[in-house]
């Protein structure tokens, strides 16, 4: 038995272990799980944002409000000395200017006020309906994600047993692998899923590159540990 067998058989039986735990992964169900679980993801960080702003904008409200107020005030004393100011002849005509300018200043700031006020409830009025409505549709969501992922967790169960004895084929096939060997392996891997490749028609079976004379009756007499020139993959041949 050459020493590459044990490593091969080893491979094998890791590839049939990882399927096994791909086809877990990707049934429907899990697919579908997957993809209620960003939903929620994306909902969720909708909701704390919209809380956030709806939070700040309220905020706003009542320092607009008084600013308001205070515009509102200044308006009642500017009109009210305005109007003084009319019934005395010593009041110059560049003084009335200046008065009537300085109402009409308050009247356009008042309106600002006022318009950036109301803008801002209604904003929070449709944010309040959007955190509403976002909220009910993560709530759906919740429901749906926690049917499906029990039934995730059922399909796992279910393959559990088969799972299990993978795993003790597995260590049972690593325990007849050199540890030098094994180690090559895991660095090999850390590059390519499948770190052996048979030698099939004088090519690596991992890139499909041409081998050399050479390399192929290295691989067939066994003399040592072959790796491809291009790809670096372990080579074996039966």
């Amino acid at each position: 038995m050459k020493k590459l067998d044990a490593l091969w058989k080893y491979q094998q039986t890791e590839l049939s272990l990882e399927r096994l735990d791909a086809r877990v992964k990707t049934t429907p169900a899990r697919l579908k799980l997957n993809k209620l679980h960003q939903y929620l993801t994306e909902q969720q960080n909708s909701i704390g944002s919209l809380q956030k702003n709806i939070e700040t904008r309220k905020g706003s409200v009542d320092k607009l409000a008084a600013q308001v107020d205070e515009l509102e005030h200044k308006y009642e004393l500017e009109v009210s000395e305005f109007s003084v100011m009319k019934n005395d002849e010593e009041v110059t005509a560049e003084e009335m200017t200046e008065s009537r300018r300085s109402v009409e200043a308050l009247i356009s700031r008042m309106d600002s006020a006022r318009r950036e006020l109301f803008d801002t409830l209604a904003w929070i009025e449709k944010a309040t309906g959007d955190y509403k409505d976002t909220y009910a549709r993560a709530a759906k969501a919740k429901k749906e994600y926690d049917e499906v992922r029990a039934l995730c967790e059922r399909e796992l169960a279910d393959a559990q047993p088969r799972i299990e004895e993978a795993k003790r084929a597995l260590a049972a096939a690593a325990a007849k692998v050199d540890p030098a060997l094994m180690e090559r392996y895991k660095k090999i891997k850390n590059h390519h899923a499948v770190p052996v490749a048979k030698v099939e028609n004088d090519q690596c079976g991992g890139c499909n590159m041409a081998l050399s004379t050479t390399t192929v009756k290295r691989v067939a007499a066994d003399e040592g540990v072959v790796e491809c020139e291009n790809c670096g993959r372990i080579l074996y041949t039966e």
